[in-house]
């Protein structure tokens, strides 16, 4: 599995050039979100990048990408969006883990906190 690290991953975040997915739960966002990063818990990937166009966008708000786009997945210590990066290159997309997650993101942006 590809993996990106802190460094290549806030260039392209501040390039504007990724589409970046957290997959964490609902109450763990209390802690702060990677800049631009949308949330799409883990439970829901499968049937997430299953759905409709209309449908992905209406529950997700933003739109759903297509195959073979490029997906940086994190979570809190990159175990989940191991996961997560797993079930989205079986469904056809170029996925990438962010290992470092929230807990390396913290060290560099006080907006994130580690727990």
């Amino acid at each position: 599995m590809e993996t990106i690290s802190y460094s290549d991953l806030k260039k392209r975040i501040d390039g504007k050039s990724c589409l970046l997915i957290d997959v964490r739960e609902k109450d763990e966002l209390e802690y702060g979100m990677l800049p631009t990063a949308h949330h799409i818990p883990l439970g829901e990937i499968d049937a997430a990048f299953e759905m409709e166009e209309n449908e992905f966008k209406q529950k997700y708000g933003f739109f759903k990408p297509k195959k073979k786009s490029e997906i940086i997945f994190y979570c809190r210590s990159g175990n989940r969006s191991s996961f997560a990066a797993d079930s989205a290159s079986r469904l056809g997309f170029i996925a990438i883990n962010y290992t470092g997650s929230i807990l390396e993101w913290s060290k560099y942006d006080s907006n994130v906190k580690p727990y």
